[in-house]
């Protein structure tokens, strides 16, 4: 609010070695796995924000719905353990698929941005770089409610827990609910062969 009228600065951007030095890691609170094609699947919630609460009233709108990555998106959030920077990720796909470098680098800031912002992922920085995203005293960056390694850990730990939990229902249905699909992704229902890259 107060950079809207100039008084405060708003955080500055980061430079493309700081942010290629970031750690992606997913968002414990989703659940997935591989499926028969040993592509992920995500189980995305149903959007809980006023207009999702809104379309759930007027429409049926399943609780989760699975979201499918082809190979190479599949890769990708294979890599997005926290250990691994975006540089290393880079370099990773790059040898894989062998692809050029500057492509994988353009395609895979575009898909992490695309996860980010849809809460999928988020990214561990260091002390300085999180207070340049005015983001001070956090070491996780892009998941509320987490924002340490330790946080990291207890929300895993507790994910775990629930996953082995034998009364746990899923209630997915494909093609059902709002779309969050991401660069790299399809929908259970949709019949195109995976496109082998992230657009």
């Amino acid at each position: 609010m107060l950079e809207q009228f100039g008084l405060k600065r708003p955080p500055s951007p980061l430079t493309r070695e700081q942010a290629f030095q970031a750690r992606p890691v997913r968002n414990p609170a989703l659940k997935w796995r591989l499926n028969d094609e040993d592509n992920v699947e995500i189980i995305v919630p149903r959007r809980s924000d006023r207009m999702g609460r809104i379309l759930g009233f007027l429409f049926y709108v399943p609780e989760t719905r699975p979201l499918v990555l082809d190979e190479v998106g599949t890769r990708v959030w294979q890599l997005c353990d926290g250990e691994r920077t975006v540089e290393e990720i880079v370099q990773v796909l790059s040898d894989q698929y062998i692809l050029d470098r500057h492509e994988v680098e353009l395609s895979l800031t575009a898909y992490m941005r695309t996860l980010g912002r849809r809460g999928m992922i988020g990214f561990l920085v260091p002390e300085e770089m999180a207070r340049e995203l005015g983001e001070q005293g956090r070491e996780l960056v892009g998941l509320p409610g987490v924002s340490s390694r330790s946080d990291l850990e207890k929300a895993r730990a507790q994910a775990d827990q629930e996953e082995a939990s034998p009364n746990e229902a899923e209630g997915t249905e494909a093609g059902a609910g709002q779309d969050t699909a991401a660069p790299g992704a399809k929908d259970e229902t949709d019949q195109t062969p995976p496109q082998g890259g992230t657009q």
